[in-house]
């Protein structure tokens, strides 16, 4: 009996820490200025992202040094049956008070099958954030949209920098975002 206690203690305590693991206060997205400013509504789902074993919880800061390679875990919920599109884009080029070069693009990719990151089409490689050290913390915003099918990769590849998300959503006929996270990086 004492076994059964102790084999349930510990398995709801995994449960209690996966579970903060991956949360993430979607509502932190209207608080930093992401809804309306940015996308028309708070995605429903949030994106866990790990770099280097460290989950990222929406609206942290994180440091250079961690996110200089690509996230090394990136889950989110989504139909088995469904292609989707994963963008990580800096909405604070050159800086949060004169965004005037904003959007620039982190990572892009299209026709990632369910969630499994690692076989979608690379559109553009992960570019490390690197904002410049005068200015105030960035935001990286990671976005999931759903595809209503396969795409061919029609982006201009010259068009990390202002890019337009709106019209990069519509044009491909998106749905979303259905997932998103983000994090703040000086």
């Amino acid at each position: 009996m004492a076994f059964k206690l102790i084999f349930w203690a510990i398995l709801v305590s995994f449960a209690c820490i996966d579970a903060q693991k991956s949360q993430c206060d979607l509502n932190k997205f209207r608080t930093s200025n992401i809804v309306p400013t940015l996308i028309a509504a708070v995605p429903p789902n949030s994106i866990q992202i790990e770099y280097k074993d460290q989950p990222v919880i929406c609206g942290d800061s994180l440091t250079r040094n961690l996110t200089h390679e690509r996230p090394t875990s990136t889950d989110y919920k989504a139909d088995v049956n469904k292609l989707y599109t994963l963008i990580m884009l800096d909405p604070d080029v050159p800086t949060p008070q004169n965004p005037v070069a904003a959007f620039f693009v982190h990572w892009l990719l299209e026709n990632i099958p369910e969630n499994a990151v690692k076989h979608g089409d690379i559109v553009l490689d992960y570019y490390p954030p690197n904002p410049p050290l005068h200015s105030d913390p960035h935001r990286y915003i990671f976005l999931a949209y759903e595809q209503p099918a396969r795409l061919k990769d029609q982006f201009d590849h010259d068009k990390r920098i202002y890019f337009n998300l709106r019209k990069f959503v519509e044009e491909r006929k998106l749905t979303g975002p259905i997932a998103g996270n983000f994090f703040y990086l000086k």
